[in-house]
């Protein structure tokens, strides 16, 4: 419920840097615990990370979708027998269709978006996550790819994620902005003392969105703060 009283939908983006804490060490019990508190219908994670050579833990995919349960769209960046790397997206709710759709750029790591329509109780919901590029000239194109995909149906649409942008006012809000008007852009990297707003939100006009307090102990699991929102719009199917 949102603070006026009407049901809304959760949702959470979270950088969670491999299930990789402030104390170094890699637990996605801990991750998966913080996810569960905060009560969201909705999760995109980026950076899910098998590489055990770099500290993070086997089949990291399976272990999300052991811990979060069904309803789960992966899009596996890198790939290696057991070591997988990438992002997700779960829902509560059935997702009624979705694709992971290549990104321009990745030279060093293919850039995936996850498109994918939710039925939830209060109508369908476009949602598109990703985890855009390092390189300036990359996020610009993959943000007017993500802004040109957003726009293929009418009704309520949301593309979040790790955007890579440190400044709010930067060309990928710029272009996703345009479109997808209603914002939220807090700072959220490093999660120690938060400077940059790399994780966003960005949603059509038919769609309020409501920050949600933080969970100040998940502070500690990752290197980026988790964001986490009340959706609310008027029920209308996607077209």
């Amino acid at each position: 419920m949102t603070s006026d009283g009407h049901r809304a939908v959760r949702v959470t983006s979270w950088n969670v840097h491999g299930c990789v804490g402030a104390d170094r060490s890699c637990d996605p019990e801990r991750v998966l615990a913080a996810i569960g508190r905060a009560g969201s219908d909705i999760v995109a994670l980026q950076e899910i990370d098998g590489r055990a050579q770099f500290g993070r833990k086997e089949h990291a995919f399976e272990r999300f979708a052991e811990g979060l349960g069904p309803n789960i769209v992966e899009a596996r960046t890198i790939l290696r027998p057991r070591r997988d790397y990438g992002h997700l997206l779960w829902s509560r709710w059935p997702i009624e269709r979705s694709a992971v759709r290549r990104l321009s750029g990745g030279r060093f790591e293919a850039r995936m978006a996850i498109d994918a329509v939710i039925r939830t109780p209060i109508g369908s919901l476009r949602v598109l996550s990703a985890h855009l590029g390092l390189i300036g000239r990359d996020r610009r194109r993959q943000a007017a790819e993500l802004a040109e995909w957003a726009g293929e149906t009418q009704g309520p649409t949301l593309v979040l994620g790790d955007l890579n942008e440190w400044r709010a006012s930067g060309p990928v809000d710029a272009v996703l902005g345009a479109s997808l008007p209603v914002r939220l852009i807090p700072r959220t990297w490093p999660a120690s003392r938060p400077l940059a707003r790399m994780d966003r939100f960005y949603a059509s006009r038919d769609i309020s969105v409501e920050s949600v307090d933080r969970d100040e102990a998940s502070r500690f699991w990752s290197d980026h703060l988790a964001v986490t929102a009340d959706l609310r719009w008027p029920p209308v199917e996607l077209g």
